[in-house]
C-alpha cells in the first residue's frame, strides 16, 4: 500500500497496523538524554486508557531488550483515567482496590513512573481531582474538631457527629476486608471482600462530606430565620425559606442514616467472611455505624414538627421507622456473630 517491498525494506519507511484506537504516537531519539522517546496523544481515554498503552510499550520494549525508564504527562490527565490506572496496578499486585483515593492515585503515579522524568504534582496535573478544600470541618485536626463540637455553638452538633460515626464504621469494615484479601484460608472470599472494600470506601467518603453538609444545612436554616419580614412579600419569602431550610436540615441526616445502614450491612457481611482475628474491629465498626443510623434519625425527628408539608412529614417518619427497625435487627445479628466468634476463639 505504501510502495514498499516487504522483502526489501532496508532504508524504507515501514508501517504496520496500530494496536490501539484513538491513539496517535511518534517516536524519536533524544541525543541530549541518550534516550529514545515515544510521544503519545490519546484522544479518548475511555476507549484507550493510558496505562494500557504504557504497558504495551513496556512489553514491546522488552522484546527488544530495552526498558521503559519513565513516563511523563504533558498537560492534564482526567481523574478517572489515572484512578482506573491505579486500580489496574493494585489488581496486578494482588491487592485490594478498596483503599482511599490517595492510595490509588499514588499507586498509579509510581507504577507508571510519572515522577521519573519530572515531578508529578496531583493537584496541578489531575483534572477533576476530588478534594475536601471546601469542607472546613473534615479538614480540621481531630483535636480541633472535637473542641469545635464542644463549644457553646449549636453546630457542628449531633448530625455532623452521626455522619462522622457512620464514616468510621464504613472505614473499619473496609479495613478488615482489606486485611483479609491475600490472606490464606480466605481465598474464596477475596473477590467479594474487594467489592465490599470498594463500596465502603465510597460510603465513607460520602459520609465525610455529610459532616459539613449537616452543619451547612443548619446554618442555612438559621440564616433563613434572620431574614426580614417588614411587609407581606418579605414575610412570605421568609416563611418559604424557613420551610426549605427545614427540609434540607431533615434530608441531610436522613441521608446519613441511610448510608450508615449500608455501612452496617457491609460490616455484618465482613464479619461473616472476614479475618476472624479482626472480628472485634469490624464489630466496633458495626456498633458505630448504628450510631450513625440512630444519630441521623434523631436529627431528622427534631426538625420535623416545624415542617408544614404533611405528606413530606409522613413519608419521612415512615422512612425513619423502617431505618431504625432494620438497623436494630442488623446490629443484633452482627453482634451475635461477633459473640460467636469470640466464644469460639476462647475455646
Amino acid at each position: 500500500m505504501h510502495d514498499t517491498d516487504p522483502n526489501n525494506s532496508v532504508g524504507r519507511s515501514v508501517k504496520t497496523p496500530g494496536i490501539f484506537k484513538h491513539c496517535k504516537a511518534i517516536g524519536w531519539y533524544v541525543e541530549e538524554y541518550n534516550r529514545a522517546q515515544i510521544s503519545i496523544n490519546i484522544t479518548n481515554y475511555k476507549i484507550t486508557p493510558p496505562h494500557l498503552v504504557l504497558e504495551k510499550a513496556r512489553e514491546l520494549a522488552a522484546h527488544r531488550g530495552l526498558v521503559v525508564t519513565g513516563s511523563e504527562i504533558v498537560g492534564l490527565i482526567p481523574f478517572q483515567a489515572i484512578y482506573q490506572a491505579g486500580k489496574y496496578y493494585l489488581k496486578k499486585q494482588g491487592r485490594s482496590t478498596g483503599v482511599p483515593v490517595k492510595d490509588i492515585l499514588d499507586t498509579a503515579i509510581y507504577s507508571m513512573g510519572l515522577n521519573d522524568v519530572t515531578p508529578f504534582n496531583p493537584q496541578e496535573k489531575i483534572l477533576g481531582l476530588p478534594n475536601y478544600d471546601d469542607r472546613p470541618l473534615v479538614n480540621m485536626k481531630l483535636t480541633n474538631l472535637i473542641d469545635e463540637v464542644s463549644r457553646e455553638t449549636p453546630a457542628p452538633g449531633g448530625g455532623s457527629v452521626a455522619a462522622l460515626a457512620g464514616s468510621l464504621g464504613a472505614a473499619l469494615a473496609s479495613m478488615v476486608s482489606n486485611l483479609t484479601v491475600g490472606k490464606k484460608g480466605y481465598e474464596k472470599f477475596w473477590e467479594e471482600l474487594i467489592g465490599i472494600a470498594d463500596e465502603t470506601q465510597q460510603i465513607k467518603d460520602l459520609l465525610l462530606r455529610a459532616v459539613d453538609d449537616d452543619t451547612n444545612a443548619f446554618n442555612a436554616f438559621m440564616e433563613a430565620r434572620r431574614l426580614p419580614e417588614n411587609n407581606p412579600e418579605e414575610k412570605s419569602f421568609k416563611e418559604q425559606a424557613i420551610q426549605d431550610g427545614l427540609k434540607e436540615a431533615v434530608l441531610v441526616p436522613l441521608h446519613t442514616a441511610k448510608l450508615s445502614l449500608e455501612a452496617l450491612k457491609l460490616a455484618k457481611r465482613t464479619l461473616e467472611i472476614g479475618n476472624v482475628s479482626s472480628a472485634t474491629d469490624v464489630g466496633v465498626g458495626a456498633q458505630i455505624a448504628f450510631t450513625g443510623i440512630r444519630g441521623g434519625i434523631y436529627n431528622v425527628l427534631i426538625n420535623l414538627p416545624q415542617i408544614q408539608d404533611r405528606k413530606f412529614k409522613e413519608e419521612i417518619i415512615s422512612n425513619c421507622s423502617q431505618l431504625e427497625k432494620d438497623g436494630e435487627l442488623l446490629l443484633s445479628e452482627t453482634l451475635n456473630v461477633l459473640r460467636s466468634n469470640l466464644e469460639n476463639n476462647l475455646g
